[in-house]
């Protein structure tokens, strides 16, 4: 045997070997390999032990075994989970811009376009949140004129009710067509009925959206490999289901947009649209051109309806499972307000101040439900630390909200409601620097924050305090289960609906 000869055994065995070295110096400095976290397999990582109709749970239960900062790897991507309080603030707040990314979110770049939710952070992403906080601040919570829109919509909805009668109403239908109202005028600066073309169109717009960019679906690795999105046999139907949402999504934004601009009058602004247009017509770039264009209206109409109907509508769904789960709870809310307001009374935001147990009551709701259990993926914008913890550039984080407001070291009984728990000696609630307030992260925080949040506070307190003031709520056939662990998860957790009969109190 000739020994100066190099086989082709020899050949592949080097191969092989320097392959295997670089592979152990990368994975032997990936600063990521010290994090802790569930074992994977080979390529696919953690995709197979992983459940996306129960992912809250699983990682609740990960958290409770890994701490405040784990790792998952979906296929050789590796994710860094962050699941307590004081490293999700440490990340979104004291990091400044190091966790504002987004990750390539495909499907719902494609449909959304400009828009702040799924935009990653940039200069249009500044723009539009500064714009979209501007319009709402401009017209938002706390003026007469939002007070009006919910009221009316109150209004319609309570005569709605009243010709029903003893006839079953479907929890989600009411609340569906409540928000969609109060969002429709709220955007428009007009008075809009239930059955209202609009409204109807909103509701479906926003329906398909979250159908085509499920994050939980199998689909979702089309986001984790955009080139794949190119193969329109891949995925047929997921395609179908994105080009429809576009479709709708367009022509909806161009009618308003369209409708708005043709009857635009600067000394009248009518809604939070005439304040986009106002924007669009008076900020311009250093070229001269405007700043917020058309698509980046589009983004923030859908922005404003997505956030506010999905959140307002599955609080309400939770509500109505809690009152009738509890029916005691039911007669204490209604106790307290007709302690401290005439049965006349119009129910405003300032009277929250009148109510704490309502006030603790939604507190508590919006802790136990934690409708957004794991907040839209981040990605860091460059190589940052996360307590001790290196973090390289473009590596996705995900805050396990449903992990810290349910952390056991926090809350007694985490899986059960307790209203109690946000009121202090006195009977009042607790302040918003409390512990038991500032675990819970549902509306994320810093600057990537749901700017929406007061929003959705303020409707879903008036549609409660309404109905309570003016209703008993009784259950029409079964009862549902309301433990948030059994909750299919999508991007948000979905409460299950219910028939029931509004029985007016003497």
């Amino acid at each position: 045997m000739d020994l100066g000869v190099i086989t082709t055994f020899d050949l592949l065995a080097a191969v092989f070997i320097l392959l295997a070295t670089y592979l152990f110096v990368k994975w032997y400095r990936d600063p990521i390999r010290k994090i802790p976290g569930p074992p994977g397999l080979p390529i696919l990582g953690n995709v197979l032990s992983l459940n996306p109709s129960f992912l809250h749970i699983q990682l609740f239960e990960m958290a409770r075994k890994y701490g405040a900062v784990m790792k998952l790897k979906i296929f050789t991507y590796p994710i860094v989970v962050i699941n307590s309080k004081d490293a999700c603030l440490e990340a979104l707040i004291k990091a400044g811009t190091d966790y504002l990314g987004r990750p390539p979110m495909k499907r719902m770049s494609t449909i959304a376009g400009k828009d702040i939710g799924f935009h990653t952070f940039d200069e249009d992403h500044v723009m539009l949140k500064r714009i979209f906080t501007k319009a709402i601040k401009a017209y938002g919570p706390g003026i007469a004129h939002l007070e009006n829109v919910m009221q009316e919509t109150i209004q319609d909805m309570v005569d709605s009710i009243d010709q029903k009668g003893d006839q079953a109403i479907d929890t989600n239908e009411l609340v569906v067509g409540y928000v969609c109202c109060v969002l429709a005028s709220m955007l428009f600066g007009e008075k809009f009925a239930y059955d209202d073309e609009v409204c109807k169109k909103m509701h479906q717009m926003n329906t398909r959206q979250i159908e085509a960019g499920d994050p939980m679906s199998s689909a979702a690795i089309l986001d984790a490999f955009p080139f794949l999105f190119n193969f329109k046999f891949l995925f047929a139907d997921t395609h179908r289901k994105v080009e429809g949402a576009v479709k709708l999504v367009n022509e909806f934004s161009k009618s308003c947009l369209d409708q708005a601009k043709a009857s635009y009058d600067a000394n009248n602004k009518r809604g939070c649209l005439d304040y986009f247009i106002e924007i669009q017509k008076e900020e311009m770039d250093k070229d001269g051109k405007p700043q917020l264009d058309d698509e980046g209206i589009k983004g923030l109409l859908l922005d404003f309806i997505r956030a506010g109907l999905e959140t307002s509508r599955r609080s309400l769904a939770q509500i109505f499972l809690d009152l009738l789960h509890d029916p005691g709870l039911q007669k204490r809310l209604q106790d307290e307000l007709d302690t401290q307001l005439n049965p006349t009374h119009i129910i405003c935001l300032k009277d929250k101040e009148k109510l704490p147990q309502m006030e603790a009551y939604l507190l508590e709701q919006f802790r136990y439900l934690s409708q957004a259990p794991v907040l839209l993926p981040h990605m860091t914008l460059r190589d940052t630390e996360l307590i001790g913890y290196k973090i390289p550039a473009n590596t996705v984080v995900l805050i396990n909200a449903f992990h810290t407001a349910h952390n056991p070291d926090i809350y007694e009984d985490p899986f059960v409601l307790k209203p109690d728990r946000f009121l202090d000696k006195e009977g009042k609630c607790v302040d918003r620097d409390h512990p038991l307030r500032q675990n819970f992260l549902g509306f994320g925080s810093g600057r990537r924050a749901c700017p929406g949040e007061l929003l959705a506070r303020s409707r879903i307190f008036l549609f409660l305090a309404n109905i309570l003031q003016k209703y008993n709520v009784e259950l029409i056939g079964k009862l549902p289960e309301r433990d948030v662990r059994k909750y299919p998860m999508s991007i948000l957790l979905s409460p299950p609906s219910m028939h029931v009969k509004f029985v007016r109190r003497q």
